[in-house]
């Protein structure tokens, strides 16, 4: 009785956990390769703007981002903000900024804004194609 309504909550996120070590190396995978694209962004505008920042702390956060994204937290709060308009839309861009906030304490709130939306349409467009060249070369486990 429990699994079943266990296994129905993970398969309305769906999110699949069929195969945990396929899903262990998307999220390995794509936190390298995310983190290593959010540092050279943040890099660029942490020198245009004379700003120090942690590298480590650009994998901590796309670490969590993945976390978020992997795991569905973001479609279990959606239905409950659904009643504000588009906000269901911004929710993301949302969480990359004050996640970017709160991984670079020392960066300004334009800035974490900035780097926020700039890594939020990345995640969507590059990093994806970046991960699916990546995961080219690992050995597949099915």
């Amino acid at each position: 009785m429990a699994a079943d309504v266990l296994t129905t909550f993970i398969e309305s996120l769906g999110v699949s956990l069929a195969n945990p070590v396929t899903l262990a190396i998307n999220i390995l995978l794509s936190t390298l390769i995310g983190g290593i694209v959010l540092l050279i962004i943040v890099k660029v505008i942490g020198m245009k703007f004379s700003e120090k920042v942690n590298s480590m702390n650009a994998f901590l956060a796309v670490l969590v981002i993945n976390l978020i994204n992997f795991l569905g937290l973001l479609g279990l709060i959606t239905p409950f903000i659904s009643f504000i308009p588009f906000l269901p839309m911004i929710l993301p861009v949302i969480v990359w900024i004050v996640l970017m906030k709160a991984f670079f304490n020392d960066m300004s709130l334009p800035h974490a804004a900035i780097v926020g939306i700039i890594g939020y349409v990345v995640s969507i467009y590059v990093i994806p194609y970046l991960v699916g060249i990546a995961s080219g070369f690992i050995p597949s486990f099915v």
